[in-house]
């Protein structure tokens, strides 16, 4: 199992930036799609960093049905990120069979696992590590 996203595996965080993705990350372009604003939209793409980014997410006026589609939306942009034939494709198939878990100490339990002594004892739903395994199955 691999339980967090750092390291040698901090290609699988949604702030590792990546050529397909122009040198941003997936999460400049997931925070940016809470909106249906382009400006808003180019605002929170345009960020310096992952981090700054996630706060401008924060901001954007929220499309109306962005709970339902969210997870949809995330999928689609680690297909990008994850395009076949790439070099991270490629990181992402060597992962072979291992379970992917997004361990934090930032108490993410709907996209990870938070692992930090108030969260420990609660089950992460692990959105985003079920996800990437998702798109190493259609990889293969």
């Amino acid at each position: 199992m691999i339980d967090k996203f750092d390291g040698k595996y901090r290609f699988l965080s949604n702030f590792a930036s990546v050529p397909s993705l122009g040198g941003k990350t997936v999460e400049h372009y997931y925070q940016a799609s809470k909106t249906l604003d382009t400006g808003e939209k180019m605002s929170v793409i345009m960020c310096t960093t992952p981090g700054q980014a996630k706060r401008a997410g924060r901001r954007v006026t929220m499309r109306e049905d962005w709970e339902e589609v969210k997870v949809r939306i995330m999928h689609n942009w680690l297909r990008v990120k994850f395009e076949p034939g790439t070099e991270i494709a490629n990181k992402l198939l060597a992962t072979g069979g291992q379970r992917l878990v997004e361990g934090n100490y930032w108490h993410d339990n709907a996209w990870g696992n938070c692992v930090c002594e108030r969260c420990r004892h609660i089950p992460g739903e692990n959105k985003l590590g079920k996800l990437l395994m998702m798109v190493r199955r259609e990889l293969k």
